[in-house]
Formats: C-alpha cells, sequence, structure tokens
C-alpha cells in the first residue's frame, strides 16, 4: 500500500475520530442545557409553590397552606421555612406528630442554628390543648437547647411559663424576671409576673405588673414584614396574634387587647383575668401530678 494511500486513510479516521468527539460533546452539552433547564424549572416551580404557601398561611387557610407546603418540600426537602411553617400548619391544626416531625427534620437539616426547631417542639410539649403530648420535662429541655442555640430566641420567656405550669414559682418569678429585662415589649412577661404577685396576694404589685402588661399591647407600630405570618405586611393585632403563638399562655394575655381602649380598666378586670388563669394552672398541674 502506498504511502499516499495510508496518508489518506489516517486523516480519514482522524477526521471520523473529530467528528464522533465533537458529535459526543454535543451530545453532552445538550444533556447539561437540558439538566440545567430542568434544574431551572425545579427552582422556579418551588419559589412559585412556597410563595402559594405563604399566600394562604397569611389567610390562615392552614387545609390550602398545608399541601402547598408539602408539594414545596417535594422539590427542596432541606428548606428551612417550608419545615417550619408546615409543622407551624400541623400545629396550629392540632396534628401534634406530625409538627413534631416536622421541627425534627428542621433540627437535623440545621442542628447548630435550628434554635426555631427546639423552640416549636417545646411550645407543643407545654401546649394545653387536651390531645397534646404534654410533657414539661420535655419542654423544659427543649427551651434549654434553644436558649443554647440562640440566646435571643425567647427561650427564656418559654422557661418561665414552665416554671409557671409546673408551680414552681420563685423559679418562675426569676425565669420571667429576666425574660421582662430581656424584652421590654414582651406583654407575657408582665401578665404572668401580675399573677405570681396576685396568687401571693399581693393585689398592688399584681396591679402595677398587669396594667403594664395592658400598656405592652397598647403600643401602636408601623406595619412591618411578619414572617410568621407568611411574609405580608401586619398589622399591630396580626403581630400580636403571631407573638401569642410563640408563647404558652399567649391565647390568655392575648385578651389583654380586649382591654386597651376601655376608659374602666380596673382591678376587678384583672381579677376576673387571674381567676380564670388559676382554673387553667389547676388543671394543667393535675395533669402534671397524674
Amino acid at each position: 500500500m502506498s504511502s499516499l494511500r495510508i496518508s489518506g486513510i489516517v486523516l480519514l479516521l482522524a477526521f471520523l475520530g473529530v467528528a464522533a468527539l465533537r458529535t459526543v460533546a454535543m451530545r453532552r452539552e445538550q444533556q447539561a442545557t437540558q439538566v440545567e433547564a430542568a434544574q431551572k424549572e425545579r427552582v422556579r416551580e418551588f419559589w412559585n409553590t412556597y410563595r402559594k404557601a405563604s399566600q394562604a398561611l397569611a389567610t390562615n387557610d392552614l387545609q390550602a397552606a398545608i399541601p402547598l407546603y408539602q408539594a414545596a418540600l417535594s422539590l427542596k426537602p432541606d428548606h428551612e421555612d417550608s419545615l417550619y411553617y408546615l409543622g407551624n400548619c400541623y400545629f396550629q391544626s392540632g396534628r401534634y406528630q406530625e409538627a413534631l416531625s416536622m421541627y425534627e427534620r428542621l433540627i437535623t437539616v440545621h442542628p447548630l442554628g435550628s434554635s426555631r426547631g427546639y423552640m416549636q417542639r417545646a411550645l407543643v410539649h407545654a401546649c394545653l390543648e387536651t390531645s397534646a403530648p404534654f410533657d414539661l420535662q420535655k419542654a423544659e429541655r427543649y427551651f434549654r437547647e434553644a436558649l443554647r442555640v440562640d440566646p435571643d430566641s425567647g427561650a427564656q420567656m418559654g422557661l418561665g411559663e414552665v416554671a409557671v405550669l409546673q408551680g414552681a414559682w420563685p423559679k418562675a418569678w426569676d425565669a420571667l424576671q429576666v425574660a421582662n429585662a430581656d424584652n421590654a415589649m414582651s406583654v407575657a412577661a408582665p401578665y404572668l409576673l401580675g399573677y405570681l404577685r396576685w396568687r401571693a396576694d399581693e393585689q398592688a404589685e399584681a396591679w402595677r405588673w398587669f396594667r403594664l402588661a395592658v400598656q405592652r399591647v397598647e403600643v401602636k407600630k408601623p406595619p412591618v414584614a411578619w414572617s410568621e405570618e407568611g411574609n405580608v405586611k401586619a398589622d399591630p393585632k396580626l403581630r400580636w396574634q403571631a407573638l401569642a403563638r410563640q408563647s404558652v399562655f399567649g391565647s390568655h394575655w392575648l385578651r389583654l387587647l380586649d382591654y386597651v381602649k376601655q376608659p374602666d380598666l380596673s382591678p376587678s378586670l384583672m381579677e376576673r383575668e387571674y381567676q380564670r388563669l388559676q382554673g387553667v394552672l389547676t388543671a394543667a398541674q393535675k395533669r402534671v401530678r397524674g
């Protein structure tokens, strides 16, 4: 075979090799483009679904929000806010075990930074609803974990509330004093400090703390973005409702909103409030002993 013919064959093989390589490269590029496009579509779908879930939560439509957050998590399983808000939806719906599962996943995703997961697990175990998994030892442990992870998490207030439920009055007083000093806007702290003075038959001190709690509810602020409400513009009432969900006794001190514009605020109203709270605590302490 002549050298010329051999050279031609070599050139042809080289050309075919180059063409094959180019074809493979083009296919890989097309596949990469398709994968990238699919990933972008998945991201777009996630954020659209998450926004819809947040809008449903903002209107307190939990039945619509739950499947939307579930869909969002199917697209992005480790998204912290979706885990948190889905857990909250379950919690508010009385689906306590499912809520605990979401909060556990949240802690697993971000163990060193998820004070929210610990806080919410504590609140579930301190929940006063009869069907809730009431366990004050667990509640206290999780509040302490939240405090360890983030001293500004609000867990100090939770520890004071648990101590009130336990009937550990000196412990409750100390914890609530710290919580009140840490947060000059807290309503729960003066409300419960007033209760502790009331049960000790120190009426003047009880009335001072109770009035302070009412005054703090009365504070008006401009609308702010409030993530607990699905990142909507929240008026003061919505803000207090969101904060009340982060408090064991939130549904009780939230009633103080009804007293804000009453010209005849009097110790008799305080007496009625604390008598009602006393009944709640008596029932809770029976559960602790039982």
